[in-house]
Order: C-alpha cells, then structure tokens, then sequence
C-alpha cells in the first residue's frame, strides 16, 4: 500500500524541532558525559528521522540494511549506534521459562 509523504510533514514539524530542543536543552545539563551522550544521541536521531523522511519521500533504500559507502558520516554513526544497543543482553527480568505441558505440580521459580 502506497503511502502519501505529506501525511507526515506535520508530524516531522513537530518532531525534528522537538529533536532540537532537547539536544538545546542537554547543553545545560551539569554532568559532562550525560550532556554528552545526550547530544550524540538528538544527533544520531534527527538522522534516522531524516532518512525515515527521505525514503517516505520515494528515496531508495540502501538495501538489506548495511552501510552504503557513500552514506554520510552520521548515517553511519547513527547505524553503528544501533547496532551496538541490538549487541547488548537483554537484562534479566525474572521471568522463567517452564513447560508448556501441565504435570499438575504448579511450576517452580527461579527467583529467590
């Protein structure tokens, strides 16, 4: 299904502003390295959000995902970003996994 681009230019008004306020705002955040990463991170998504307009727009797609040797130097931090969230383990959440089956003994839990 065919989707009309300037359904979202409103949308991406408000969006990549509001992108700009809070990479505005991590400016006055007192701690060196949250300012920092909060920078990078407004960065790396006005990015993706441009592209995301972009190909919205009729841009082609790179392809697969990767890297495209002509991508823009944020493109590619922005896609290296990501993939290092993906790499990361999930924390443990305390859930078990049991037997699907019922042997009529309620299951037992891991958790202390």
């Amino acid at each position: 299904m065919a989707t009309n681009p300037s359904a979202f230019d409103k949308d991406f008004g408000y969006l990549l502003p509001f992108l700009d306020k809070v990479a505005a705002a991590a400016a006055g955040l007192e701690d060196p390295q949250a300012r920092e990463e909060l920078t990078r991170l407004m960065a790396e998504e006005k990015v993706r959000w441009e592209r995301a307009r972009e190909l919205l727009r009729g841009a082609s797609g790179k392809g697969g995902g990767r890297s495209d040797d002509r991508a823009s130097p944020e493109s590619a931090l922005a896609r290296a970003s990501a993939d290092d969230v993906h790499r990361t383990a999930p924390s443990p959440s305390g859930l078990t996994v049991g037997s699907l089956k019922s042997d009529g003994a309620a299951p037992k839990s891991r958790r202390p």
